[in-house]
């Protein structure tokens, strides 16, 4: 049952490695972001989406060619991901001179399986056939999935979801906006942004419509002509 508590074990690995090296660190300022006291990037540039990734608790698949080329650690698959909010409760008020230190676990999905099996096959000059490719895969899901249940009980199985679905770790608020830095003034335009877009393929916005009847009467025309 232990393999269902999801959180449990996200804690239970941060816990084990608590003084290792994060396999990355991102630095959350007010109008930037850093990632390991690197360049500066805005939070709405593309690579932003790794923020997004962080947040999901799950392994950016889209930059593990480049975790691999740079020796990045894992940690029982997966990574350790360190973050600094400087960012101030309040917008008006300046950075926090001490950042809000926490660290998540990031685990692999189906996805992330996949594309380590490309990354292995290109390491191997692109040699794997169909066969290999299914044996491989198969090795690294008994070792990773948890245990088959050959005895199937309607009672044991609901537990098994209900604590699979209420220690699934909460998605956070997003690293690329706090709620509470949001200005009124903003929140209002973001409103009036969506009610635009809501409105963008009605033909009768800002036009005046005048009923029209025309149909109507001529199916009347016709029911009185042929009654």
């Amino acid at each position: 049952m232990s393999c269902y508590n999801i959180t449990r074990s996200a804690e239970q690995l941060l816990d084990l490695h608590e003084d290792a090296a994060p396999s990355f660190s991102v630095h959350l300022y007010p109008d930037h972001w850093t990632l390991n006291n690197g360049s500066k990037f805005l939070y709405n540039n593309p690579i932003a989406s790794i923020l997004d990734d962080v947040r999901a608790h799950r392994i950016p698949v889209d930059y593990l060619e480049l975790f691999d080329s740079a020796r990045v650690p894992f940690y029982d698959g997966c990574m350790l991901v360190e973050l600094l909010d400087y960012r101030p409760k309040k917008a008006k008020d300046p950075p926090l001179e001490k950042p809000e230190r926490s660290r998540v676990a990031l685990h692999p999905n189906d996805e992330t399986l996949w594309a380590n099996l490309c990354l292995m096959n290109q390491r191997s000059g692109n040699k794997f056939t169909d066969t290999e490719v299914l044996e491989l895969e198969a090795q690294i899901l008994l070792q990773t999935a948890p245990p088959l249940c050959l005895d199937p009980d309607p009672h044991l199985t609901r537990i098994a979801n209900h604590t699979l679905r209420v220690s699934t770790p909460s998605i956070p608020i997003s690293l690329k906006r706090k709620a509470a830095t949001i200005t009124p003034e903003e929140d209002e335009s973001d409103k009036t942004r969506r009610a635009k877009i809501m409105q963008f393929m009605n033909q009768r916005q800002n036009r005046s419509h005048a009923p029209r009847y025309f149909v109507l009467f001529q199916s009347i025309l016709f029911l009185l002509t042929f009654t």
